[in-house]
């Protein structure tokens, strides 16, 4: 039997697992949402009607603690009692209005303010008309000024107006709805003194119905107890009444819906909510039709979608089956090419392979690399084995030559009574009998100091303007074994680079001490001119080795003994200021008895 392909797999697996449950899923979401709509739709409607009724509220209320700011008002009430007594009339009219114009910006919207005394003298501040002979309003109303003024003294409470269009101002047209209250002087609360109109401005109960937002698939409209608009969106119908005698106040507000094709001929929904202590209709229109036609395109979309998506998906199935079987192949390219020889040989990265794919592939390369460079590191140590082995053998010819030299220069010196020279060759010659034998051995710490004696004697005897040393061993750390000659290239780096040039006394520190770690830690510091930020950069970066500078030999080569003995063991870390100081910290790990790196 004949196996199928990974693409043929792939292809059923996806029908399966993916077009089949795409199809069930859309179906039932198709369903649900139908569901839900229809039985969502009313609360939010009643959602909305609540909370619009409540913004209602809380700024009717706002606006009714600045009604009773000014009716209880001493001041206010005063001048009300001298008005009515014929005290001073122009006077105190004139300070009433001012008292009055000390509360017209206490809210926005508010666009008048008139009070009307017990013997009918009428004052007030409006903005609309910008006098104080001609009121914006009450000339517009239906009822005459006594029967206002009857009508909220024996209300004894809060009274709404409804919405009515003031007289045309230069600045356009105004439509206020009006807040009364009786005046109330607390020395005689049983007399009628006068009463308090507050004017507010439509728009902000516009504000309140659309919520900032005149949607048109949604609008609120407010209609008193009467019957009459006190707020809509065409604000020539305010003051009207939508009363058409049906059995229910719905049927009136749907009927007057209807009649002003707020959504044309669609379908509608109409719902209120009666705020009782304003007596106001909250009514909510929205355009159900739309919602309909959302869920019967949705209904088509689906089915279109599932027969789309089946295609679409197929077609998916055989380039991601086809992408993955080449990135594969890619893979297995280059390994073949890696078996034959051919090291150099990488997996393309391709943006369209599959994440799985690309991290093999990374995986491969990044091997393949390492592998190269361990290659060429091997190849460079074997190299460099050579080189040091020849440097060895040089190392041993060319100091027995000048020691047997040297031998015979300090016997001329003796037979010339040149004792100093003497002292001189014969430190010199110590020091390179110490070199030739075992130059690569291990020695513990105190041999490795009475070399140091015999070195600092013969550059303290080269420098003639003397100098300074401080060489600070604890007794402790004097037979720790150490790799020979280890840190003398550093302190000859200090006579012949360090204290090149410098106009004052050379001084040299050199302390070698245990550190808690079990660890060796020598410090070797001078005075001398210091060394350059961007050589001591690359020193601390081990990135000397590559260096071509013919002054850093002797460095490199030190720092390269030290890596090569004790591997990532050991640190040499370089601190240096210019025209100041040097100060070379090395850390080896101890060598215990029989022990070798």
């Amino acid at each position: 039997m004949r196996r199928r392909s990974m693409g043929v797999q792939l292809v059923i697996s996806f029908f399966i697992i993916s077009i089949i449950p795409i199809v069930l899923v859309n179906l039932f979401s198709y369903y649900n949402i139908s569901k839900i709509v229809n039985e969502n739709n009313s609360d939010l409607l009643r959602y909305n009607l609540n909370r619009t009724k409540t913004t209602l509220d809380i700024n009717i209320e706002s606006y009714e603690d600045v009604l009773y700011q000014i009716y209880s008002d001493d001041e206010v009430v005063n001048l009300i009692n001298r008005i009515n007594n014929d005290d001073e009339l122009v006077v105190s009219k004139n300070q009433l209005r001012r008292a009055l114009r000390a509360y017209f910006y206490a809210k926005d919207f508010i666009k008048d303010i008139t009070v009307i005394t017990e013997n009918g003298t009428m004052v007030f501040y409006d903005s609309i008309t910008g006098t104080f002979t001609r009121n914006a309003w009450i000339s517009g109303l239906e009822i005459s000024q006594k029967e206002l003024y009857d009508e909220i003294v024996y209300n004894n409470q809060t009274s709404i107006m409804g919405t009515g269009k003031a007289v045309k101002a230069p600045n356009g047209e105004y439509y206020l709805f009006h807040l009364g209250h009786r005046v109330v002087d607390f020395k005689k609360q049983n007399e009628n003194v006068g009463i308090v109109i507050l004017s507010i401005d439509e728009e902000m109960l516009e504000q309140i119905c659309t919520g900032g937002d005149d949607t048109l698939s949604a609008y609120n409209f407010i209609v008193d107890w009467k019957g009459r608009l006190v707020s809509y969106k065409d604000r020539e119908l305010l003051g009207t009444s939508v009363d058409y005698g049906c059995e229910s106040r719905r049927e009136d507000y749907e009927t007057f819906v209807k009649e002003q094709e707020l959504f044309g001929e669609n379908a509608v929904t109409v719902d209120y909510l009666r705020d009782d202590r304003l007596g106001w209709d909250i009514v909510n229109v929205s355009n159900q039709k739309e919602v309909l036609d959302k869920i019967d395109w949705q209904q088509r979309m689906i089915f279109t979608l599932v027969f789309l998506s089946v295609v679409l998906l197929t077609l998916i199935i055989l380039f991601l089956s086809h992408s993955l079987t080449s990135s594969i192949k890619s893979v297995v390219k280059s390994m073949r090419s890696a078996g034959e020889g051919r090291m150099e040989e990488r997996v393309k990265i391709d943006e369209r392979m599959p994440s799985e794919v690309e991290l093999i592939a990374c995986q491969y390369n990044m091997t393949m690399d390492q592998l190269v460079e361990s290659m060429e590191k091997e190849k460079l140590l074997t190299l460099q084995k050579k080189d040091a082995e020849i440097t060895a053998l040089e190392a041993q010819l060319n100091p027995h030559f000048l020691y047997n030299t040297l031998d015979t220069i300090n016997w001329i010196a003796i037979g010339r009574k040149e004792f100093e020279i003497s002292r001189a060759i014969t430190a010199l010659a110590s020091i390179l009998r110490y070199g030739i034998d075992n130059s690569n051995g291990i020695v513990t710490v105190r041999e490795e100091y009475e070399w140091m004696k015999q070195y600092l004697f013969r550059q303290q005897t080269r420098l003639r303007e003397g100098m300074e040393s401080d060489v600070e061993i604890s007794l402790e750390v004097m037979e720790v074994r150490i790799h020979k000659l280890l840190f003398q290239p550093f302190i000859e780096n200090c006579f012949i680079h360090g204290f090149k040039g410098i106009d004052r006394k050379p001084v040299l520190k050199i302390c070698v001490r245990l550190r808690e770690e079990n660890d060796l830690e020598i410090i070797i510091e001078d005075n001398g001119r210091g060394i350059p930020e961007d050589t001591v950069e690359t020193i601390n970066q081990r990135a000397c080795a590559d260096s071509k500078n013919k002054n850093q030999i002797g460095m490199r080569n030190a720092l390269y003994r030290i890596w090569l003995y004790y591997g990532e063991k050991a640190s040499v870390h370089i601190e240096s200021r210019e025209d100041e100081y040097t100060r070379v910290r090395i850390i080896i790990p101890i060598i215990m008895e029989g022990e070798e790196l």
